[in-house]
């Protein structure tokens, strides 16, 4: 009985905690040039640290995890062009607003992951191959979520430094 309340208070602590993520998402927020940076590099070392990890480290995982870095930047460079931007250049900053699309594709990203890893868990000596593969799908989703992030941080400078800046006459 104590396993399905822990395991409940896990599904709810995780479920507020993407409700405010959403929320924080959709609204407009600020971007700094530089702060910008710094969930992306939090983010790719924890993700690094979970790849050591669960022992995703042969050279077809690191290529695999290479693809799906790839193909996480060019979403989050799409999430991008469905994004409203308002850049302050005397503040060095950026104002945006992320549609729901950008937050879904984001979030159902890490829900999946979520998901394989509390129905299969981590993958122990002599488990079953399949759920070796539903690991290694778990780790590749949260690469892809990296690329993400780091997809629309890249949109955001490359909109920033396209921006025409005020004239001050």
């Amino acid at each position: 009985m104590i396993h399905n309340e822990a395991l409940l208070i896990s599904f709810v602590v995780i479920a507020l905690i993407i409700v405010l993520r959403v929320r924080r998402m959709v609204r407009e927020q600020r971007f700094g040039l530089l702060t910008m940076w710094v969930i992306p590099a939090l983010f790719a070392c924890l993700t690094i640290a979970i790849m050591v990890t669960d022992n995703f480290t042969t050279p077809a995982d690191i290529g695999l995890a290479a693809l799906a870095l790839v193909v996480g930047g060019a979403i989050g460079f799409y999430q991008g062009t469905h994004t409203t931007i308002r850049v302050d250049h005397a503040a060095r900053a950026m104002f945006v607003k992320m549609s729901p699309l950008g937050a879904g594709i984001f979030l159902a990203v890490l829900a999946v992951r979520v998901g394989i890893r509390f129905v299969y868990g981590t993958t122990p000596a002599g488990m079953p191959a399949s759920v070796g593969a539903f690991n290694i799908i778990s780790i590749l989703l949260l690469v892809l979520a990296v690329g993400v992030v780091v997809g629309l941080r890249v949109y955001l400078a490359r909109a920033y430094a396209q921006a025409p800046v005020p004239r001050t006459d």
